[in-house]
């Protein structure tokens, strides 16, 4: 029941910041040969330090739900120094509900953003979470972009890696608007094969 009220007022609180200039919504999809990917993320600055944000990812295959996945989760960000915030989140994700708390360190520097995070989650069990994210979008003239993105998140335990993914980006990007190749790894510690997903992506930032 703690989790379902929590799952409301943040929902309420996203709702109220639509009407808000600080919000700011980024979804992507993937039409890959193995599945369907879709992503969104809903940002709301409360304050110059404070951030909520709502990740939502969905992958699905076209043959069967056997290995659908799927990733919801509601942050509170709070940014103590910096380029270093830390996270505090609720939610699910293959193979039922969790939560984890974390330290960010992130970097822009002309076109590129660096951006790493290590922290603990528990879903069964504790695990060391840690995620990795690089992207350069050097100018290739005045309206567009190249776009090199590559995304990684991996949770280990004293025995195994129960967790992992990996995500590529190579496309081009013109103001909001992304696309190109998009690569999609993962690894599961179940009786699940490692699955692939090769395909083109876009991606939109409102």
């Amino acid at each position: 029941m703690k989790i379902a009220r929590f799952f409301i007022a943040f929902f309420l609180l996203l709702v109220q910041a639509v009407r808000s200039q600080s919000i700011q919504y980024t979804s992507e999809g993937m039409v890959g040969n193995r599945s369907y990917f879709y992503t969104h993320t809903i940002s709301y600055q409360i304050s110059e330090k404070v951030k909520l944000q709502n990740l939502v990812v969905f992958d699905t295959e076209y043959k069967g739900d056997s290995h659908n996945i799927f990733f919801i989760r509601n942050t509170i960000a709070y940014q103590f120094a910096p380029n270093f915030t830390f996270n505090t989140a609720i939610g699910m994700k293959n193979p039922g509900k969790f939560a984890t708390g974390s330290v960010q360190y992130t970097v822009t520097k002309n076109d590129l953003l660096f951006s790493y995070s290590v922290g603990a989650t528990y879903q069964r069990g504790w695990t060391l979470e840690q995620s990795l994210l690089v992207e350069y979008t050097p100018k290739i003239n005045e309206e567009y972009s190249a776009l090199i993105r590559l995304s990684a998140v991996g949770n280990v335990n004293t025995e195994e890696c129960t967790r992992g993914f990996q995500q590529i980006r190579l496309g081009v990007k013109k103001n909001k608007v992304s696309f190109g190749i998009a690569i999609n790894l993962d690894q599961f510690n179940t009786s699940w094969d490692h699955l692939e997903n090769y395909g083109v992506f876009g991606k939109f930032n409102f």
